[in-house]
């Protein structure tokens, strides 16, 4: 097996054109780890929605594996509708979606939603179970309500085929700081952004750097050696019934700031609660994109100094507008929440 050279990968930045003004967002932070892998079996280049693996040949033996996963939203596109409208996926042999899924998939659902409806059906219907040594095809994990991540990873394909999705498992092994583990997780297609991954383990549409990606099960298990790994940023992402999920749309921001002196270089400055930090300079305006749901807090620096602060919540989809109220060479003491 050949292993892809190495891709120089840098961050692309989305920028929007507002009236004169140019305005660019810092992007949010990805998560990323590189391994070195020696001996067994080989992991493979692999990209989907949210998540890159680039192998190389290594000078001192085997090959380094570097992966870069993003929480930002998915961005699909389309109704259900649309999607049923398409190719028949092959479904496997006697599997019938059940009826109780069937009649919440409405025809005017996202696409997005539709699958994330499947998918939390499964999570609620079947447990993980390490040490379950029953049947462990489709049909019979979803009867039993347990069965191993391999096979939840199997059901959850079925039911987003048998709804009309492309879907596929995805063989791999998951790095712990102590262990390595065979894994399997899954990845479905949706309308407008292609392949997304998902771990049934995890959450909804979730994955993380510590996944990595090979072309079958993985027999002869690698040694592998941690190089460098950033922290699971999965606490980031909003929940869902208690379930983490990645959402499709983000939140948008605009901060205003009337009558800027711009002498003072006035910069809006968005925290988000897992340490994402996102800044763009007030001209009089600050457009912020695909901002993950959740709690923020906006900052407003001129002239080397915080002359506001603010906690935001911010929801999917919303676009939302805030103005400054003041502009100062002082310092900010207290300016609440």
């Amino acid at each position: 097996m050949l292993a892809s050279p190495w891709r120089s990968r840098g961050v692309v930045l989305s920028t929007l054109a507002f009236s004169l003004f140019l305005l660019v967002a810092d992007p949010a932070p990805g998560e990323e780890a590189v391994y070195h892998v020696v001996n067994g079996d080989e992991p493979v280049a692999a990209a989907s929605n949210g998540y890159v693996q680039e192998v190389r040949v290594s000078d001192a033996g085997g090959v380094e594996v570097h992966v870069e996963t993003s929480l930002t939203p998915i961005g699909a596109t389309g109704s259900y509708g649309n999607v049923l409208s398409g190719e028949v996926p092959d479904v496997p042999i006697d599997f019938v979606l059940p009826q109780k899924i069937v009649d919440r998939l409405r025809r005017d659902l996202s696409s997005w939603e539709a699958a994330t409806l499947v998918l939390a059906w499964v999570s609620d219907q079947v447990t993980i179970d390490t040490t379950d040594t029953g049947p462990q095809d489709a049909v019979s994990v979803l009867d039993r309500g347990r069965g191993r991540c391999s096979r939840i990873a199997n059901a959850s394909v079925a039911m987003l085929l048998a709804a009309g999705f492309e879907a596929r498992t995805i063989s791999g092994l998951l790095i712990g700081d102590d262990d390595v583990i065979p894994h399997r997780w899954l990845e479905c297609r949706l309308p407008g952004v292609g392949w997304v991954a998902s771990d049934p383990t995890l959450g909804l549409w979730t994955v993380t750097p510590r996944h990595m990606v090979f072309s079958d099960t993985v027999e002869a298990v690698p040694e592998i050696r941690v190089v460098s790994a950033n922290g699971n940023g999965l606490d980031r992402l909003p929940r869902r019934a208690g379930r983490i999920v990645r959402p499709n749309r983000g939140a948008d921001l605009v901060c205003r700031l009337p009558g800027a002196r711009q002498d003072l270089a006035p910069v809006a400055v968005l925290r988000g609660s897992g340490g994402e930090v996102r800044r763009a300079r007030l001209d009089p305006e600050a457009h912020f994109s695909g901002l993950l749901p959740g709690r923020w807090v906006l900052e407003v620096e001129a002239g080397g100094s915080v002359v506001e602060r603010r906690e935001l919540i911010l929801r999917s989809g919303d676009v939302n507008s805030y103005t400054v109220q003041r502009l100062d060479e002082e310092p900010l003491k207290d300016a609440g929440s």
